[in-house]
């Protein structure tokens, strides 16, 4: 094989080596340091227009440019960029079948919400019990709508809306951030009576200290347990819409790892990183640490307060000395 064939086949093995990257560092490095190349003025282009129709003396001709850019040595946004924009925008929005991920996206705050439907409209159960009594009783036991089939009770939050994974991707990849999934536990206080003074009690009072069967005291949860289950909502949708680009987005000089981030870190999870830190394409973008991260270390040592010093003598006896 002559010369020149033998560099053109070794070039082209080169290209086929494809740099490994998190899906998330790609995104951020597409939106903050490829996409934001492209025109930034749409007057700009206008004005290039009235150029080129004095330049081919006032004919209009229309060479089906791109809009200008306003910073020409920059460049054109990479093709890979413009290949992760793409496979964005075509994200579909997600309904999340909260009778199965309740559990998984609440983790403990799903006691403290009650999502039994979430059809626009609920099936009713035919009635089947005790009777009148038995109704009582349950009501008495478990408060308001406690005779209902636990699927028909009234609802205290209901979502039946979509997320829009595009716009989660989209919005933290340019801001280089996470959906914020609140990490503060709710804290329950007391709800004040009418009168402001007590505790609001619901239930029939029938004597003094002395309540109907099944009266409680309602009580407020900050931040509110719905809109803590609704931020980690966010999370999850956008971590999938994370890994979904990771496992469908072919480029050309990359290759798509899947997520680092916790799938779910209000259980604890870290994120799946090892020591070696991935530095993006083009420069990097986490801001390394001055010192490195090391475990619990002992005290240093220090010297007494007080007290004497022993210094050890030629003839191994010790004598008492100053500090």
């Amino acid at each position: 094989m002559n010369g020149p064939a033998k560099m053109k086949q070794t070039a082209s093995n080169t290209t086929r080596v494809k740099t490994p990257i998190d899906v998330e560092l790609a995104l951020r490095w597409a939106w903050r340091d490829e996409l934001s190349k492209r025109a930034t003025s749409a007057a700009e282009s206008v004005w290039d227009r009235i150029e080129d129709l004095g330049r081919h003396g006032g004919v209009d001709v229309d060479d089906s440019k791109a809009s200008s850019q306003r910073y020409a040595h920059i460049g054109e946004p990479d093709p890979d960029a413009l290949a992760l924009e793409q496979a964005v925008a075509k994200l579909e929005p997600v309904v999340i079948d909260w009778s199965k991920s309740l559990d998984a996206i609440a983790g403990p705050l799903a006691g403290l919400v009650s999502v039994n439907d979430f059809k626009r409209h609920q099936p009713r159960t035919p009635k089947a019990g005790w009777g009148k009594a038995g109704d009582r009783a349950l009501r008495g036991w478990f408060g308001p709508g406690g005779e209902r089939p636990l699927k028909d009770r009234p609802r205290d939050i209901m979502m039946i809306g979509t997320f829009q994974p595009k716009t989660l991707l989209t919005v933290h990849a340019a801001g280089a951030s996470r959906p914020d999934w609140s990490d503060e536990e709710p804290k329950p206080t007391r709800v004040l009576s009418t009168n402001g003074k007590n505790a609001k009690v619901e239930g029939k009072c029938e004597a003094r200290d002395r309540y109907s069967l099944g009266a409680f005291c309602p009580l407020e949860w900050d931040p509110s347990p719905t809109s803590v289950i609704l931020a980690r909502a966010d999370y999850v949708v956008w971590w999938e819409a994370l890994r979904q680009i990771a496992e469908t987005v072919e480029l050309t000089r990359f290759t798509l790892l899947p997520p680092s981030a916790p799938a779910e870190p209000w259980f604890g999870e870290l994120d799946n990183v090892g020591d070696v830190i991935t530095v993006p394409p083009e420069g990097p973008v986490l801001h390394l640490p001055l010192t490195p991260t090391r475990g619990r270390m002992l005290a240093p040592f220090r010297r007494p307060a007080a007290g004497p010093v022993y210094h050890l003598m030629e003839n191994g006896k010790f004598r008492e000395g100053a500090q």
